[in-house]
């Protein structure tokens, strides 16, 4: 799990107990149509992504290497949850801000397009992982699945991240 564990210690350190998530920032809104552009949005999104790699770390940490397979199942619970309304958060506010206001810049709005489509995959492939290990499992079940689960899952989210904070959401200004 060598590049995974690598993403991880750059982030904050994995508390011992699962973090809320972040608490949005007000957002500003002009008298005009639409989804308005939120000055904070963007640092939101990525404090999300900050809670979400620290819970799936904890998942691993305090979940399946402290054979705990109901703190396992608690974690992957919220973590699925939050990741849900993450992606609700991004749809609504993010995504359809860049459709209207990107709508004459064609080559712009395929690479948005692109991003959302393949996000929605990964959406698709994270929650079934959720759904799996939602409730507990012996360990000796845990001990022949989860890992490659795991490790799956952690690459796909990993070089996402890194593609919404490092190209993404350069596309989103006023």
């Amino acid at each position: 799990m060598g590049f995974i564990k690598d993403f991880f210690t750059k982030r904050p350190k994995v508390e011992q107990e699962p973090v809320s998530p972040p608490r949005p920032k007000p957002s500003a809104a002009p008298n005009k149509k639409g989804i308005q552009f939120d000055p904070g949005l963007v640092d939101n999104l990525k404090n999300d992504h900050s809670h979400l790699v620290t819970l799936f770390g904890q998942m691993w940490e305090l979940g399946y290497q402290a054979n705990n397979p109901q703190k396992l199942a608690d974690l992957v619970t919220q973590f699925k949850r939050d990741f849900q309304a993450h992606l609700l958060k991004e749809n609504v506010k993010f995504y359809v801000y860049l459709e209207q206001n990107l709508s004459d810049d064609s080559t712009s709005m395929d690479l948005v397009r692109d991003f959302r489509t393949e996000m929605n995959d990964i959406a698709h492939a994270v929650v079934k992982f959720c759904k799996r290990y939602s409730k507990p499992h012996d360990m000796k079940i845990l001990q022949k699945h989860f890992p490659n689960d795991y490790q799956q899952v952690g690459e796909v989210l990993t070089h996402r991240v890194s593609l919404e904070e490092n190209e993404l959401y350069t596309l989103y200004q006023p």
